[in-house]
């Protein structure tokens, strides 16, 4: 990893580079009026200004699919290279929202698709400048941004003078303004094509089904591309060709950007033994000799292959001597009266498998969530654990596994899975985040065997010591007395890790008192004091957020969300009509929808997996329940909606209140019912969209407000940060009922003034 230069005083560079800045920024903002015209004039030359003649469906759901497979691929593709948005891709998708509203509110003006490829260019040049400091800064943006280490980003806090904080603070919080802005204008485009072409429909509801399932091919063309990302933005740039009339000089345009983003994203992709890109994250492997491999994600540290072969250990007598009793993956088997039975939840590449069958396992089941990370372990390992007839490789989330299996083991480890990538761009929360919960330590208790132990392996390092005084809150509260904690150095090439080591037997305690064991806790204390655990907060299902310190938002997402909150206030201030009810109306139910989205992904995730799958899967059959919704509108035309309102209400109220968790049934089973319950709001909510979408007649504004609605919902996301995962059903429910008076009162209002929506003859 790049380090800063020892004696490096970036002061001076970083007033010159802000100074340069601010003064293109004032450029930009007195020549406006001339670049545009510029823009305008260049695309004359390339393509037609005329907008599509027809509101063909086929053209309304080729636009999008294009919105919806480009805002999610810029989403994935800047969470892989630009590190703070792999933990805050809900707010990187919040900004294309964003963009996507400001373009339907906009539908009337020019249409022009060079904005987009614009950005999209900007953005390939600013994301892989080869430039050392420039990708050094950007891989240290989580922590430049956040004043205290009040969340763990696992990057490094620069030692540095006040006056360069100051200045690093102020230059990474331009740097996430101009990201987030080129988003905004990735997506403006294409939202005034859908906003255009819905204005225009002469069926409102069969448009919106359209778009509804446009959108859901776009998601599921993504999701299921796991090149690349040339090829990502190969299907990018083409997209844009069939959006518009045909225009040979657009498409020779676009081509030659293509190619050329094509050699710049190679060219510029620093060299590796190999890069693959699961469903997750990107991971880049290095070759560190003997057989022995780093693997990084997202351009960080992530993860080893160690060699540990007796040939290899015949040559390193140093690692042979100590690794029973100071390797993180062989000490714990140390303290097992048996190791018959062995699970390992975040099994990785497969040394931990190597481990527990070099210290004689029986059997050993190898849970992993990421199907590239096996395959590198498979291929790569030179210890082969993955081929061993001993070992049963798990494709699954550790959680999942650890509800759904019958079996029970002599020992439960859990590798270090600490995750760099949330699971979705429509939630909050990590890969990893419902794993090291109150409630997922119970379940693997339940599995272990009498006399079976628990091993807990984590990296807990300064400034982030109390997440290990979180560790031995949870489990000493679970198990009745302290867990066992030693610190396993690092050992050549096998990783370093605080291990926690606890049991339902009161011998292991016995024999962790006596020679040898007393001597190894001894001789590895731990990075944290145990004495300091009591303020710490406990993680739950309903707060599982394992990274955070304390019930509050973190000042790294609290700066970003604040950038984009200021953003988004500038933007739409001169496009929204804050006096029409109309326009409150469908931003409350915009807000309303996001946030109910949000929590159906993250509860079904809690019950089926953080896996990919489950993702596509949710959000797939959330969109086609809104399709179904738009059936029922188009062939009942119910025109009171007040039933639908209540009915929405008290679902939400009821999934809120309903004790889930307390179901005697297996955790699909749960998964299944609790997916029905909340198919029920997405349906009401869809019906009541749908309906007064259909009455209303500035249908592109209807759209945007709904939109920008969603950024405000996606924004009000982070109060789970202090309120919990579940209370967001009740934000949700806020913003339904200030809808429902927005409905009252533009149906009050509805003689007096022309409002977006169509006066409804009943609520």
């Amino acid at each position: 990893m790049q380090e800063i230069p020892p004696n490096f005083n970036p002061n001076r560079i970083l007033a010159i580079v802000l100074g340069l800045v601010g003064l293109v920024g004032v450029l930009l903002y007195l020549l406006r009026s001339r670049l545009k015209a510029c823009l305008n004039r260049l695309d004359l030359f390339l393509i037609s200004p005329e907008a599509p003649k027809t509101a063909a469906l086929w053209s309304l759901f080729l636009v999008s699919f294009a919105a919806l497979y480009i805002e999610i691929m810029m989403v994935r593709w800047i969470g892989t290279e630009v590190r703070i948005f792999a933990y805050f891709q809900n707010l990187a998708l919040i900004a294309c929202f964003l963009g996507f509203g400001l373009g339907c509110y906009s539908s009337d003006k020019r249409k022009s698709l060079l904005p987009s490829l614009g950005a999209m260019i900007a953005l390939l040049v600013l994301v892989q400048a080869p430039v050392s400091l420039w990708r050094l800064f950007l891989l240290g943006l989580s922590n430049l941004l956040s004043l205290s280490p009040d969340a763990a980003l696992w990057g490094h806090i620069y030692q540095l003078g006040t006056e360069t904080k100051i200045l690093l603070f102020v230059a990474s919080i331009v740097a996430v303004a101009a990201f987030l802005i080129l988003l905004v204008l990735v997506m403006m485009p294409l939202g005034q094509l859908v906003g255009y072409l819905l204005d225009r429909a002469p069926n409102p509801i069969n448009s919106y089904s359209v778009n509804l399932l446009g959108s859901v091919a776009g998601f599921a063309a993504m999701s299921f591309l796991w090149l690349a990302p040339e090829y990502w933005f190969g299907l990018g740039f083409l997209s844009l060709l069939v959006v518009r009339r045909p225009s040979r000089r657009f498409a020779v345009a676009t081509l030659a950007v293509l190619a050329s983003s094509i050699v710049w994203l190679h060219f510029t992709r620093t060299p590796t033994l190999r890069t693959c890109w699961s469903p997750y994250q990107k991971l880049e492997v290095q070759s560190l000799g003997d057989r022995q491999y780093s693997i990084d994600v997202n351009n960080t540290g992530y993860m080893s292959i160690a060699n540990m072969e007796p040939e290899f250990l015949a040559r390193h007598p140093e690692i042979a001597q100590e690794y029973r009793y100071r390797s993180a993956y062989d000490v714990p088997f140390r303290f097992a009266q048996s190791c018959d039975q062995v699970l390992i939840v975040g099994a990785g590449a497969g040394n931990d498998a190597a481990g527990a069958l070099r210290n004689g396992a029986g059997t050993v089941d190898a849970v992993e969530i990421d199907p590239a990370i096996f395959y590198l372990g498979a291929n790569l390992h030179p210890d082969q654990p993955y081929a061993s007839p001993k070992v049963r490789r798990v494709l699954n989330d550790a959680r999942a596994y650890l509800r759904r299996t019958k079996e029970r083991y002599d020992m439960i480890i859990f590798g270090l899975l600490d995750s760099h990538t949330e699971f979705s761009s429509y939630s909050n929360l990590r890969v990893d985040n419902y794993v090291y919960t109150e409630e997922s330590f119970r379940e693997a208790k339940r599995l272990l065997k009498p006399g079976g132990i628990l091993v807990v392996k984590f990296e807990v390092r300064a400034p982030w010591t109390w997440m290990g005084e979180r560790f031995y809150k949870m489990l000493s509260g679970l198990f009745g007395r302290p867990p066992i904690i030693l610190y396993a150095p690092y050992l050549g090439e096998l990783t370093s890790a605080t291990v926690f080591i606890t049991s339902n037997d009161a011998g292991l305690w016995t024999r962790a008192a006596q020679p040898p064991l007393a001597t190894i806790i001894t001789k590895n204390p731990p990075p944290f004091s145990p004495q300091a655990a009591g303020d710490v907060a406990i993680t739950t299902d309903d707060w599982p957020y394992m990274y955070n310190r304390s019930r509050n938002v973190p000042r790294t997402y609290l700066t970003v969300s604040l950038v984009l909150l200021v953003m988004a206030v500038l933007l739409v201030r001169r496009v929204v009509e804050p006096r029409r009810a109309s326009m409150w109306l469908f931003f409350s139910l915009g807000a309303g929808f996001l946030l109910l989205e949000t929590q159906l992904v993250s509860r079904l995730a809690l019950y089926f997996g953080t896996t990919w799958l489950v993702n596509c899967v949710a959000l797939t059959a959330l969109l086609l329940v809104l399709v179904l919704a738009n059936v029922f509108v188009a062939r009942v035309r119910p025109n009171h909606l007040a039933i639908y309102y209540t009915l929405l209400l008290a679902g939400l109220a009821g999934n809120y209140f309903f004790p889930w968790s307390q179901l005697p049934y297996a955790a699909r089973a749960v998964g299944i019912l609790l997916s029905l319950a909340y198919a029920f709001p997405v349906f009401c909510a869809g019906v009541i969209f749908a309906e007064i979408f259909r009455r209303c007649e500035r249908k592109a504004n209807a759209f945007g407000a709904n939109i920008v609605g969603a950024v405000a919902g996606g924004l009000a996301q982070n109060a789970s940060f202090v309120i919990g995962v579940k209370a967001l059903l009740l934000v949700a429910a806020l913003f339904y009922a200030s809808a429902t008076v927005c409905a009252l009162l533009q149906r009050q209002g509805a003689g007096q003034a022309r409002a977006l929506v169509a006066p409804a003859a009943e609520l």
